[in-house]
């Protein structure tokens, strides 16, 4: 349904957005897969397309966006393996996560949008851990410092972090 705005036409949910603070376009709920590492459960839920309404579900104060096939994506705690996180889980064939997450699609603008695969998959495919018993290795990183800022210049502090990664392991 259209409103017309002072002269222009928009859509109920563009004056609804641009009354709550949101950028026209962006979904006000989303569907959304939760993975409960606590509770070891998966449903689906829907959640406000917020930071913040991912911090409170998630239980964290910042995320990591992890691509995890197709255009689907995991929101997860950026700090989980530096927290104390009792619980995560694990895709087959990749390393475990601390703490819940989000599963959401996103879009070419870089929003985030409804989660599209069904919810059943990932309640097959999840394996949940328990960290107190088995922890996750802690987080390795290199160092670089990038003095160019070109292609060639980035390019080669990554070369050097990597190395200094291997060099730490």
């Amino acid at each position: 349904m259209y409103v017309a705005v002072k002269g222009e036409v928009r859509s109920l949910a563009e004056k609804h957005e641009k009354a709550n603070g949101q950028k026209p376009g962006k979904e006000l709920t989303m569907r959304a897969i939760f993975i409960n590492a606590v509770s070891r459960t998966v449903e689906e839920v829907q959640i406000e397309n917020k930071l913040e309404a991912f911090y409170e579900k998630i239980g964290c104060e910042m995320i990591e966006v992890l691509q995890i096939g197709g255009n689907h994506l995991a929101i997860v705690d950026e700090e989980g393996k530096l927290r104390n996180w009792e619980a995560g889980f694990r895709f087959p064939k990749s390393e475990g996560i601390a703490g819940n997450a989000l599963i959401v699609c996103g879009k070419r603008n870089g929003d985030f949008t409804d989660a599209k695969a069904p919810v059943e998959l990932f309640q097959l495919c999840t394996t949940f851990l328990d960290l107190k018993k088995n922890p996750l290795p802690p987080p390795a990183f290199g160092v670089a410092f990038i003095s160019d800022m070109s292609p060639a210049g980035i390019e080669k502090a990554r070369a050097e972090a990597l190395r200094d990664l291997e060099q730490h392991r």
